[in-house]
């Protein structure tokens, strides 16, 4: 029998090298784990006769993996059952077998040959297999734990953001009081026109343009400002009805459009007599929308027509041509209804030049008065009217709106009375109206 010692850093090389130098039928008598590496103790050509006394490891058959991790290979060769072949081998290892000698006159010469090469590949293909479902294994749960820590940190992330918006807006508070006490007559003025409905960025430019600085008196300071901001206000130069040709008047529903519609068209009866003047509706949503303009045209003498799916918008212009002034009242639809986008291509698609008035009530939040202005204005807007100026509680939404996108103010409606609530816009009625409502609040411009 010939029996060799290998030592090698991993069980793996150390394989590798019994494998190299005594070949597939080798048995493994022990390990041992030493500094720096693994010792393992190998011989070869046992007797037959021994196969049953004793079954050391064989290289080619062993339960042992190459392609396994190093823990699962302890396991393996760890177990009672080896421990005590192990031992009974070593001990006649020492009885009558020599290292090394190259000698096959001991008792464990020509032993059962061991297992074959294609059962180790079996043993090593499982291994293997099982090597990677344990990395899956490890992977998913990697990946759990990253997913959970992940989860966690933007809850603590999102904490923190929450955080920090906090003190900013406490910061920003606190720097507006200070400012506030620095300049005690314009933080008046700043909470007077937001009580208004003025933007604080408006408010901001106001307060800018104004020149106020060393200012005491606060009426003269707010007259100031309010003269800044009729400059800012922009008004059509020209009557409509005198100017002519086609006037479309579009806002959501409810603002007052078929109204306006209806003292424009007494305005021009009046002043031109009915020949030239001609009305039409693009509202197919309402029931009685057709009925109401029907009924002004009927009284004033005009003819009305309706654009629908017979009547297409150019073929209705065509048959008017004659006419001096054709005034169209368009449907008033929510801004989110998708049906808007309708009414603003039906306009589109007309060959004819229409110019369009956006029809803003003074009664809406700034807010509203905003989404609709971002609504219409893509299409294009050659000025607005302004209704419902009697039922106004305040004028700051409105003025600031239609002051800061430098929309032009046609008319200024103030009741239902026809024609009588309709006038062309006079900046100084409109600021000096505003004057009143700013001294009527409760809280008094006095510092």
């Amino acid at each position: 029998m010939r029996v060799k010692r290998f030592f090698a850093p991993t069980m793996r090389q150390a394989m590798r090298q019994v494998q190299e130098e005594l070949g597939p039928d080798a048995a493994i008598l022990s390990r041992n784990h030493r500094d720096g590496g693994v010792e393992v103790v190998c011989a070869l050509d046992f007797h037959e006769a021994e196969q049953t006394e004793a079954n050391p490891v064989s290289l080619s058959g062993s339960d042992v993996s190459l392609g396994a991790s190093s823990d699962r290979l302890s396991k393996q060769l760890e177990g009672e059952d080896l421990k005590r072949e192990l031992e009974s081998a070593r001990q006649r290892i020492l009885e009558g077998a020599r290292f090394d000698s190259g000698l096959d006159d001991n008792a464990f010469q020509k032993r059962a040959q061991a297992r074959q090469l294609g059962g180790y590949a079996e043993q090593l293909r499982h291994a293997e297999q099982g090597a990677d479902s344990d990395r899956s294994r490890s992977s998913r749960a990697s990946e759990l734990r990253h997913s959970t820590s992940s989860a966690h940190e933007q809850v603590v992330l999102d904490a923190m953001q929450a955080e920090i918006q906090g003190l900013r807006e406490l910061l920003r508070e606190q720097m507006r009081e200070q400012g506030d006490m620095r300049h005690p007559l314009e933080a008046m003025l700043r909470r007077r026109l937001l009580a208004q409905g003025f933007t604080e960025k408006y408010i901001k430019r106001l307060l800018e343009l104004s020149a106020i600085e060393g200012i005491d008196d606060s009426t003269q300071a707010l007259d100031m400002m309010l003269q800044r901001l009729k400059l800012d206000l922009q008004v059509v130069d020209e009557e409509l009805i005198d100017r002519g040709g086609v006037v479309a008047l579009m806002g959501p529903t409810g603002v007052g459009k078929t109204t306006t519609i209806g003292k424009l068209a007494a305005r021009y009866v009046l002043k031109h007599g009915p020949d030239g003047l001609a009305l039409v509706t693009t509202d197919c949503y309402r029931i009685a929308a057709y009925e109401q303009l029907r009924t002004f045209g009927r009284i004033l003498g005009v003819p009305v027509r309706v654009v629908d799916e017979r009547n297409s918008m150019d073929e209705t212009l065509k048959s008017l041509r004659s006419k001096q002034l054709i005034l169209i009242d368009t449907a008033g639809l929510n801004v989110r209804d998708p049906n808007m986008m309708t009414q603003l291509n039906l306009l589109n698609s007309a060959k004819a030049r229409i110019r369009r008035f956006l029809v803003l009530p003074c009664t809406s939040q700034t807010e509203v008065l905003s989404e609709t202005y971002d609504a219409y204005h893509p299409s294009g807007l050659n000025g607005c009217v302004l209704t419902k100026l009697d039922e106004a509680r305040r004028l700051g939404d409105v003025l600031g709106l239609v002051a800061e996108r430098r929309l032009p103010l046609a008319y200024l409606a103030t009741g239902q009375k026809i024609p009588d609530d309709l006038s062309l816009v006079n900046r100084d009625v409109l600021i000096q109206l505003l004057n009143e409502t700013l001294l009527s609040s409760d809280d008094g411009c006095a510092i």
